[in-house]
């Protein structure tokens, strides 16, 4: 179905759907990362697929794993970094003229690298509101400005309950990705064949969503600060290489 509403071959086809695979499992398992890993990949594929049914799809997949643990929601600090995020993103806009958008993919890039050192070295952020409301802002003006905004807020989780760090990415970003999917549709950057793309985009996300039953068994067996420094890592390293390409 892909292939109808897109210029790819079979095999990017089968590429792009095993990348949409993987990410809704990480999606699923982790409560971050679907973005982290798809968007870049596709985008080299065919531009088609970003920004709006990357981002609808996005947002179904996160809907999904937020009702999955909705008992797990933090909503008190949900509600905290929701905050930080709106007046972090309203900053953002008003930034978008003072650095060229390859110098702010480095500086965040440095930054997540440092924050992920530190937390290495034995520091770790607990989910106080105060470090909520922070990271809700560093990932607001960080997703405003590169589309990647997961790290702080997953850093912040880091040590908290899995299906409670889960749950509540999910949700923050749920409410991120519909932001940004109605300003897309409000200024006239989103028609009936992006969601065509979205529609055909999604079984596959959701197929990797229901494998992430595995990937969460092992994240709540202990390996979700490893993963999510691995990650948070790594979208550093993405948004500080991609300045050269």
């Amino acid at each position: 179905m892909l292939a109808e509403f897109l210029a790819i071959g079979p095999a990017q086809l089968v590429l792009a759907a095993l990348t949409l695979i993987a990410a809704g499992a990480i999606q699923g398992s982790t409560g971050f990362g679907f973005n982290m890993l798809a968007a870049p990949m596709l985008a080299v594929i065919d531009p088609a697929f970003v920004p709006a049914p990357m981002l609808l799809v996005s947002l179904m997949i996160s809907i999904s794993g937020a009702i999955r643990e909705w008992n797990r929601v933090d909503f008190t600090g949900l509600g905290v970094a929701l905050a930080g995020r709106a007046i972090a993103s309203i900053a953002a806009v008003f930034c978008l003229g003072l650095l060229s958008a390859a110098t702010f993919s480095k500086l965040f890039g440095v930054m997540v690298l440092a924050a992920v050192g530190i937390s290495m070295l034995g520091l770790r952020l607990r989910p106080t509101p105060t470090t909520l409301f922070f990271a809700g802002s560093l990932s607001g003006f960080m997703g405003t400005l590169t589309s990647i905004g997961a790290p702080p807020m997953a850093l912040v989780y880091q040590g908290s309950d899995a299906a409670v760090m889960r749950s509540t990415l999910n949700g923050f970003f749920v409410v991120g990705a519909s932001i940004s999917v109605g300003l897309l549709w409000l200024s006239g950057h989103l028609d009936w064949s992006q969601l065509m793309v979205t529609l055909a985009m999604f079984p596959f996300a959701f197929a990797g969503f229901l494998f992430s039953n595995w990937g969460r068994r092992l994240i709540d067996g202990g390996l979700a600060r490893p993963v999510i420094l691995i990650m948070s890592a790594g979208s550093g390293i993405i948004l500080i290489l991609r300045t050269f390409f």
